[in-house]
């Protein structure tokens, strides 16, 4: 009987083992169709992530060269040696002229600095000895020179009539008692930018309002376009020698359609996901993340992984069968394991994404600073140059302690993940609200904002450069939040033993939901915004042993700084 059942088992045996094969079989295929699909989705955003924090790092630098050469060109416009060239003296005073914009170049790193008269006539130029020298060539047909004679200002990127080298022209007007007597122009030329993209390995480049790539880590792709120009246009650009006698062609990249962003459901397909970053001068900051070696490698580490599995799901499933309840509880316990490594790799990762998310607006928090240094040296120049040493000397302290507060503003955008300590002291109010009108003052003058000063000054504990920070940070707010005819009302009050300074504005105020996710960390309106700026700004606070609290007005929003009395 015993040996009948036993033939018995074995048919049943055999068809458990196929069952098992076959389900095994069916796993391995299913396994494989969803791992490849959920590597490739993963292998897309990890390469648009890298993409959209490359881009925010090389905008913040090109941003910050822009603006540098822009306020050089901006001091030079108040000259006033310039002026007294325009105004017809020759000479010693133009020779010394000529000689100060050839340092002024060398020490920026410009390609050349030269002056124009109203008729475009150049009269003094940064390369005045050399034998490709500006001086005596009329520029008059240039449209920066016309737009910088009409509007005040210009900028046009374009190859040089001389050199035949592509760079940016930013142009400023001068004036005198009302009258208009020429034009100052500071050409830029973005080789050493563009070797350093090339040696970060990224691909990258800038495009103008037009879609034109003007600087890129590719030399062949300079002068290409990244859509269609309409006849009319390129027949506009070839009058004004914009870019020479280049045809402008789209990019094949883009005329084959093997660029797309990570939104694009055919992104797989493409060969390379596009991150684009708006810059202040209506440019576009392009960076390109190669996809199909990311995918086939993200794909390649899957299927290893799924292997892997399911080796070991076989092993286990073998265990099951001839271990059964102490196998089962193997399994459970090295499912318990693999559980808690995810975890932590998940709290790790979430780790990473926030303080990259702080690292890309490390550019922006240091931007202002930077182009108050370029403005102090720039003068300290013109100082050295007059034979002003004490003036100059003043300056380039002013350098030295510029420098050192970009130190400690990037230590505290670090502050939100690592708390930083500093020494408390008796600091002005005065001096603090001199110092953040001082790095605010080219937005200021760009939105024609009014600043209401306080007559009176009090003394405080805290730290100058940190308490600056914040009262920048909130001034800046109130600028973003309005468009023109901006007013902001900084006054001094005594209140419950506190020192309170305020801050208010006449925007469009805070909404109730804003208002309830003021200080919560990444919250935000602003649409390149990390929403770090009021909780860094409200933890300064706090270690002063004051606090920042929003206000009501009943027009605009207000902020109060409170802080204790110096001793």
């Amino acid at each position: 009987m015993q040996a009948e059942e036993a033939q018995m088992d074995r048919p049943t045996q055999k068809l458990f083992f196929v069952a098992v094969l076959a389900a095994t079989l069916i796993l391995i295929a299913a396994s494989f169709v969803f791992s490849d699909s959920i590597a490739r989705n993963q292998a897309i955003l990890e390469a648009g992530k890298r993409g959209d924090v490359s881009a925010e790092l090389l905008a913040s630098a090109l941003e910050r060269e822009h603006e540098r050469f822009r306020l050089a060109t901006l001091v030079l416009a108040q000259d006033a040696d310039a002026r007294a060239v325009l105004a017809g003296e020759n000479g010693r005073r133009l020779a010394d002229f000529n000689r100060k914009l050839e340092a002024l170049s060398q020490d920026m790193g410009a390609a050349a600095i030269y002056l124009l008269d109203t008729k475009g006539l150049t009269l003094a130029s940064s390369n005045w000895q050399r034998p490709e020298t500006f001086v005596g060539q009329n520029y008059g047909f240039r449209p920066y020179f016309r737009e910088a004679l009409s509007k005040g200002q210009s900028e046009q990127f374009a190859l040089g009539t001389v050199s035949r080298r592509p760079g940016l022209y930013i142009a400023r007007q001068l004036q005198a008692g009302g009258q208009i007597l020429g034009v100052i122009v500071s050409k830029v030329e973005f080789d050493n930018l563009e070797a350093e993209w090339r040696k970060a390995g990224v691909t990258v480049f800038a495009t103008n309002s037009h879609g034109v790539i003007l600087i890129t880590s590719n030399r062949d792709w300079r002068f290409k376009t990244v859509q269609p120009l309409s006849q009319p246009t390129q027949n506009k650009m070839l009058r004004d020698l914009d870019y020479g006698t280049n045809p402008l062609q789209v990019l094949p990249l883009y005329q084959n359609g093997q660029v797309g962003v990570v939104q694009d459901d055919d992104i797989a397909s493409k060969k390379y996901a596009e991150a684009v970053k708006q810059l202040a001068n209506d440019w576009q900051l392009h960076v390109l993340t190669e996809t199909q070696d990311t995918i086939r490698a993200a794909v390649l580490s899957s299927r290893t992984s799924v292997l892997a599995g399911l080796f070991a799901l076989f092993a286990l499933g073998l265990a099951m069968i001839y271990l059964r309840r102490s196998a089962a509880f193997k399994a459970e316990r090295n499912l318990a394991i693999q559980q808690r490594e995810m975890s932590e790799r998940l709290v790790q990762l979430n780790k990473l994404a926030a303080l990259g998310q702080i690292a890309t607006g490390v550019g922006h928090e240091i931007n202002q600073p930077l182009a108050a240094i370029s403005a102090y040296t720039s003068n300290a120049v013109t100082f050295l140059d007059r034979g002003q040493t004490d003036e100059a000397r003043d300056n380039l302290n002013r350098v030295i302690g510029l420098a050192a507060r970009i130190g400690m503003i990037t230590s505290e955008l670090l502050g939100f993940a690592r708390k930083a300590t500093g020494t408390i002291t008796s600091v002005s109010l005065s001096k603090v609200i001199d110092g953040a009108l001082l790095l605010l003052r080219d937005r200021l003058a760009t939105l024609n904002a009014v600043i209401h000063q306080p007559k009176e000054d009090a003394l405080v504990q805290a730290e100058a450069v940190r308490l600056e920070q914040v009262l920048v940070n909130l001034m800046a707010n109130a600028l973003d939040a309005g468009q023109t005819g901006v007013e902001i009302h900084l006054s001094i009050e005594q209140e419950d033993g506190f020192v309170v300074l305020k801050v208010a504005d006449n925007g469009p105020g805070l909404s109730t939901e804003t208002r309830q996710s003021l200080f919560q960390p990444f919250s935000t309106t602003k649409r390149d915004g990390l929403g770090l700026g009021l909780v860094i700004s409200r933890d300064i606070m706090a270690d002063f042993g004051g606090e920042l609290v929003a206000d009501s007005p009943p027009k605009g929003a207000a902020f109060l700084m409170r802080l204790r009395p110096a001793k």
